[in-house]
């Protein structure tokens, strides 16, 4: 039996709209250019070097881990510029704002599930595997589109790790049974 079975996403950048390509254009306008993912750190710097636009000083970015992480930093009357995925939840956002904070979001990419392979369908339906790893809401999503309901049900009862709370909270959503979120880097 495999011990653990990665659900495996793939990021897709998107077109940058008008009004994206002018925030780029006026960077300075801003006091601060928060990342929560990788990911968005990543399409951020290609769209800049693309453009041939210098990055934002070290002293005007911030990084983090969990997003809650954001609330611990002085943003009141801050106009923050916050480039992350199309599909990740608000919550964040209107948090920062409503601790006074002026927030621009910039959606950069989107993910999807991958589609699985014949072998990878068969490990999870013949009870192969002993846990599922989440590393976002779209890994569930993605896989879940894939199956039909009678196997949809036999996912369900495989303990799902997810990589945090919102993941978790999707897992619970989607129907899995026994879902933690503990310890997972």
């Amino acid at each position: 039996m495999n011990k653990r079975f990665e659900v495996q996403v793939q990021t897709k950048r998107l077109p940058l709209s008008h009004a994206a390509l002018q925030i780029l254009r006026n960077l300075d306008a801003y006091d601060l250019v928060i990342f929560t993912s990788k990911n968005a750190r990543k399409f951020f710097a290609q769209e800049l070097r693309k453009r041939r636009i210098a990055f934002p000083h070290r002293s005007h970015v911030i990084q983090v881990g969990p997003r809650k992480d954001l609330l611990k930093f002085p943003i009141s009357n801050k106009r923050i510029l916050f480039p992350r995925s199309a599909i990740a939840p608000y919550d964040i956002v209107r948090r920062l704002r409503a601790r006074g904070a002026i927030v621009r979001v910039m959606p950069l990419y989107t993910s999807e599930g991958v589609v699985l392979s014949h072998q990878r369908k068969e490990l999870l339906m013949r009870g192969k595997v002993c846990q599922l790893y989440f590393k976002s809401p779209s890994g569930i999503t993605g896989l879940l589109r894939q199956l039909k309901k009678r196997e949809r049900q036999i996912i369900q009862n495989i303990p799902a790790l997810c990589i945090g709370k919102t993941t978790a909270r999707a897992a619970r959503r989607a129907g899995f049974k026994k879902v933690s979120s503990k310890a997972v880097l």
